[in-house]
């Protein structure tokens, strides 16, 4: 089966999910598909290593249009960092390089609707550099709802179906501003008309994608989210002195920090601990992290926090290795939740709110403490005391968060999922196997 993957490149409306993309393609190639893998909005690399094609990517192209609009035509070294990615065999990653570009209404309004003149004579380009190749492409899958954009010139050119995942695109899609959050939600919505599958991380996203793109429930379909379980497995005993707090999440008000920082508070004034409080994530929010960092300092935290920055492939293996506990305090439902999922395959407890995916994810690998879904901070001062007063029992929470994990939630069993329910959709699958994996909202 020959399958084109379009995935959004630089992550600007990736909505952090390229670890998955590229375990997506992996998972095709291994089991014998030809897959065009396309990203674009800029480099895709494998394994940090940079491998751009010689063509250049249309969206890319199209973006910096959009952004410089009395450009008449994109000099080709401003492209340069745009590339369509070839298919690569091996693929282990595909990583996040080149330039950014804020998810801002008028951009994403442009994309959603597919009109621009330079995006159709560009996509026009790629259907030409397909058609170049040998065999009938059968399936395409866009890597989220900000490429839907591009489903009704898919139809028209190729005429095969369409698969969509939505792995947390809705949010910056709900993050515009007025008028452009109404107008990108109709876009989704008409763009969804071409859509055979759309495939949702979780059940409560799913339940949303039902309303926000008016699809019927059994249009729907999940795959559950993956980590690479293998990479994260820690053979160590759980670190239990200092009772190390870990958070690793994009610092901004939303992911709930400065609940976290309450719920540690608390815990020292609770109990005496030796504890850490390790901290990792880009910041977002300048004024926020500015707060929280004359929060810290003025307190007796300043000597007991260790600050990562982002962190990425052994770097953020370590960083979990390192920790008693992991903590997710996030305001907004968690999507994927990949985070916390890595630390339960290295065998650390967490705690999280009952909310968004987390809940589904307890369901399989109960590897820690569930709090109310407004993560009130005495209540998440309680559970990381539980876990710092009772080692044993955090520890196998640890243990059973980790088989969990390897069982329900590596890479190459939802990679696997989705290959199945594609070959489902195109009646290549026998019997009734798909139900196993793929499931009805």
């Amino acid at each position: 089966m020959r399958i084109a993957y379009l995935v959004a490149g630089n992550d600007s409306f990736g909505g952090g999910a390229t670890v998955r993309d590229a375990a997506f393609v992996r998972g095709m190639l291994n089991a014998g598909h030809e897959v065009d893998a396309f990203s674009l909005y800029g480099y895709a690399s494998i394994e940090g290593e940079t491998r751009p094609s010689d063509i250049f990517t249309p969206l890319g192209r199209h973006s910096l249009s959009r952004i410089f609009p009395r450009l008449t035509k994109v000099p080709k070294i401003l492209t340069s960092f745009s590339h369509l990615v070839r298919p690569v065999d091996n693929m282990t990653s595909i990583a996040v390089t080149g330039r950014r570009f804020d998810p801002n209404g008028p951009l994403v309004v442009d994309l959603l609707s597919g009109a621009n003149k330079t995006q159709r004579s560009e996509f026009s380009r790629l259907m030409e550099s397909l058609g170049r190749k040998p065999g009938k492409i059968e399936v395409v899958v866009l890597a989220n709802l900000i490429l839907s954009g591009l489903a009704e010139a898919v139809r028209a050119n190729i005429g095969c179906p369409i698969v969509c995942l939505s792995q947390g695109s809705d949010r910056i899609i709900e993050s515009l501003e007025e008028p452009f959050r109404s107008d990108a939600r109709k876009l989704v919505r008409k763009n969804s008309r071409y859509f055979r599958r759309v495939i949702s991380s979780s059940r409560y996203f799913a339940i949303r994608a039902t309303e926000s793109l008016a699809l019927p429930a059994s249009r729907i379909k999940v795959v559950p989210p993956g980590v690479d379980a293998k990479a994260m497995d820690n053979p160590a005993p759980r670190k239990r002195i200092p009772f190390t707090i870990g958070y690793m999440a994009p610092i901004q008000k939303e992911r709930g920090l400065d609940i976290l920082l309450d719920a540690v508070d608390g815990l020292l004034n609770s109990a005496h601990l030796d504890l850490e409080l390790w901290i990792a994530g880009k910041v977002v929010d300048e004024r926020y992290w500015s707060r929280l960092n004359r929060r810290m300092k003025s307190s007796s935290l300043e000597s007991r926090r260790r600050i990562f920055g982002s962190l990425a492939g052994k770097d953020r293996r370590d960083f979990m290795e390192g920790l008693s506990v992991f903590v997710v305090s996030s305001r907004e439902p968690e999507s994927r939740a990949t985070h916390l999922l890595e630390a339960m395959a290295a065998g650390v407890p967490v705690v999280g709110p009952a909310t968004g995916i987390i809940p589904e994810i307890f369901q399989h690998a109960n590897g820690g403490l569930l709090v109310p879904s407004e993560v009130p901070a005495w209540m998440l001062t309680q559970a990381l005391e539980l876990l710092a007063t009772m080692p044993d029992t955090a520890d196998e929470m640890g243990r059973i968060g980790s088989e969990g994990v390897n069982q329900h939630f590596s890479m190459e069993r939802v990679a696997n999922h989705l290959i199945q329910l594609i070959e489902n959709e195109l009646d290549l699958a026998e019997g009734q196997s798909l139900r196993k994996y793929a499931v009805d909202v």
